[in-house]
């Protein structure tokens, strides 16, 4: 009897153990106040402690992204266990990567990949025979494929690096904004981490909980490891922590700590950035000499060169070399360039912005639309138009007609480009528009006020006083608010209806308002003089970003010309030539067949000199219109390959920058191709034609 009580005490005792730990877990959350935010593969997120796996075990995080399924599925199928040292290394990937996945099934991915690349390759060589180069370039492309999913993690891991360094700027003035009203450096971080919903935020949140969970003895420990952590990452990012460090222990010198601290971190990024604009010389001759100009040029003897070795080299290597194996080598270096781009700034977060539609969607009238079925709406006929042309026996008319697939298929791109972020980089352009304004508004605001102002009369002579720039529409609807609903300051901004900040949700001006009204609870007089400094500190931000877009302006203006206006042009005159080349040949070819055909048995000797089959045929290896094709779609790839170098030199990962550029590059770009085949051609092609085909 006495041991059933037991048992059921035990029981009891377990259940509430149990139940008081998920309470307390549940408590932990709210206090720390974490919520599910989106993140660039827009999966659910949460802040990771020191056991990675187990807490994602515990609150139940389930692979989200394409490459966290395959690697839970490749490590349920074929399950390979690296050694210590890589699965140590793998697994510090993953964590600086924020992926949820194990090393187990990283390392089993990669193997997996690489075998099926191997059995397809043996297939290809098995069917199509030994002698066809494809197939042996599928155990490179299969070694590739194995060390591409391998280093994925720690690609990503270095990727997100840069991302977060390109928030330092305004972690460390979110932290000098706050620590002016309370300085506290675990408040501080706290408050930097809610207003940066990026990758570094992310990153501040795992600090907490960490200090939450007590993986640290304290507060301070933990954040000298983290300065320690970007040491070798961000130096001026890990010297400003520092100096905040120092100023919440130490009260002295604490305002002119802040400036320094200010200084330190943008005078780090603007030197950053002189020297990576000054190293992008060499890797922008690279890309375009080796990855765009070459190759293209290049393209013009390959129809000599495939009349010698046609057995061995068909079209198909022309195809599998110039559209798929040279666009991933350019991928590879332009990301490879891109890693090692230093911090400078991130683009403004849209994504609290009111009627905004989500990625890949488009907002017609009240209805919110796929895009793709417009795109391909649109393209559609060019295609049809361009592939009934196709066998048209005039070569003029059949490759003009391919150049109208190679329109259709790059309106397809373009399209979806432009309707995937034209109505978004509108708003982010207004939002960067009134943070670059805010500064001066601010100032502003904060002398009227300091001068006995009612804060209500001081935002309509602000507006006055600013009608001329944007910022002065956020006054405006402050102003309304305020006179229409007679509402506070704090609640004309921040209202969740009808609130001044949701129709330009800057999270910068929505930080600055936030430690503003705060100020405001102490003392008018504290709050004006809080807008001052503050105003001066995005002053400085703005001056040194300014002079960042000045340095890396003269490199990412005349990679646009490249990849906008000379690419297009050239690689045009190329298939000119290419062309005329082919018709040559062609020509020559029958010449050569009707004098073999005539000579008959007595020319056995010479046909033995001369084994070319398009002779023998009268038909070459490969036509006109299908080498404008490989070289129209070759332009395609280069264009949004060189969008996204060209995004990723000014702003790091930004998806909508991306597409706005490569809607501009590769309709611009496309036009022009096309422009320079028809030109060329009519100017020389007849004119050369007519002149040595008379001589064969």
């Amino acid at each position: 009897m006495e041991i059933t009580l037991r048992r059921k005490k035990k029981k009891k005792s377990a259940k509430a153990l149990m139940k008081a730990e998920e309470v307390k877990r549940l408590e932990l959350e709210k206090a720390l106040k974490v919520s599910q935010i989106q993140i660039p593969e827009k999966r659910e997120f949460y802040p990771y402690p020191h056991e990675y796996i187990k807490f994602l075990e515990e609150v139940k995080i389930k692979p989200k992204t394409l490459y966290e399924k395959a690697c839970r599925f490749a490590e349920g199928l074929f399950p390979i266990d690296p050694d210590k040292k890589m699965r140590e290394e793998i697994l510090t990937d993953l964590r600086a990567a924020y992926i949820n996945a194990t090393p187990k099934g990283t390392f089993s991915l990669a193997i997996l990949i690489g075998l099926v690349m191997i059995v397809i390759a043996m297939f290809y060589i098995v069917f199509f025979g030994s002698g066809d180069i494809l197939g042996w370039f599928g155990f490179i492309i299969a070694l590739g494929a194995f060390l591409y999913f391998y280093k994925f993690p720690a690609a990503r891991a270095k990727s997100m690096s840069v991302q977060m360094s390109s928030d330092a700027v305004l972690a460390i003035l979110y932290m000098v904004i706050y620590m002016r009203g309370s300085p506290n450096m675990e408040g501080a971080i706290k408050f930097a981490s809610r207003n940066l919903d990026s990758p570094l935020g992310w990153d501040l949140r795992k600090l907490l909980w960490d200090i939450e969970i007590g993986k640290y003895s304290s507060a301070d420990e933990a954040l000298i490891v983290y300065i320690t952590k970007w040491k070798d990452k961000n130096k001026e990012f890990s010297e400003a922590l520092n100096l905040l460090r120092g100023s919440a222990i130490e009260s002295k010198r604490r305002e002119m700590v802040y400036n320094e601290t200010i200084d330190v971190i943008l005078n780090g990024t603007r030197e950053r950035a002189k020297h990576y604009a000054a190293e992008l010389r060499m890797p922008m001759t690279l890309i375009y000499a080796m990855g765009i100009l070459l190759p293209v040029m290049g393209l013009v003897l390959f129809p000599i060169v495939l009349i010698f070795i046609s057995e061995k080299v068909k079209p198909s290597f022309v195809v599998f070399g110039y559209d798929i194996l040279l666009p991933l080598c350019l991928y590879f270096i332009v990301n490879h360039i891109l890693s090692t781009k230093p911090p400078t700034f991130s683009p403004p977060d849209i994504s609290k912005a009111k009627g905004i539609p989500p990625m890949g969607k488009f907002i017609l009238g009240n209805a919110t639309i796929p895009i793709w079925p417009i795109a391909l709406l649109i393209s559609l006929p060019f295609l049809f138009v361009g592939l009934i042309g196709l066998d048209n026996p005039d070569t003029y008319y059949s490759v003009s007609f391919s150049m109208i697939i190679v329109l259709g298929l790059a309106l397809i791109v373009g399209i979806y480009a432009f309707l995937d972020s034209h109505q978004k980089i509108k708003v982010r352009r207004d939002i960067e528009k009134i943070e670059n304004e805010f500064a001066v508004a601010l100032f502003q605001l904060g002398n009227i006020i300091a001068g006995g102002t009612p804060l209500e009369q001081s935002v309509d002579i602000v507006r006055e006083n600013l009608k001329e720039l944007k910022v002065s529409e956020l006054f405006e609807l402050i102003s309304l608010n305020m006179r229409k609903f007679g509402y506070t300051f704090e609640q004309a901004l921040f209202d969740k209806e009808v609130g001044a900040i949701w129709y330009f949700p800057s999270s910068l001006i929505q930080s600055i308002m936030q430690a503003v009204i705060q100020s405001s609870k102490k003392s008018v007089k504290t709050a004006a003089s809080s807008m001052v400094v503050i105003s001066r500190y995005l002053k400085g931000v703005h001056e040194v970003k300014e002079e960042i877009e000045e340095i890396l302006g003269e490199t990412i203006s005349s990679m646009k010309f490249l990849a906008m206006i000379l690419s297009p042009l050239v690689a045009g005159v190329t298939v000119t030539l290419a062309v005329i080349i082919l018709q040559i040949l062609g020509n020559l070819g029958a010449a050569m067949q009707s004098i073999i055909g005539a000579a008959g048995p007595g020319m056995g000797a010479a046909q033995s000199l001369m084994l070319i089959p398009w002779a023998m045929g009268g038909e070459l290896p490969i036509t006109a219109p299908v080498f404008q094709l490989i070289v129209g779609i070759y332009m395609i790839e280069t264009a949004v390959l060189l969008s996204i170098f060209l995004n990723g030199i000014k702003y790091g990962e930004d998806p909508v920058g991306v597409r706005n550029n490569i809607w501009t590059i590769l309709l611009i770009g496309i036009v022009i191709y096309i422009i320079s085949w028809l030109g060329t051609y009519s100017m020389f092609g007849g004119t050369i034609e007519g002149m040595l085909a008379p001589a064969v």
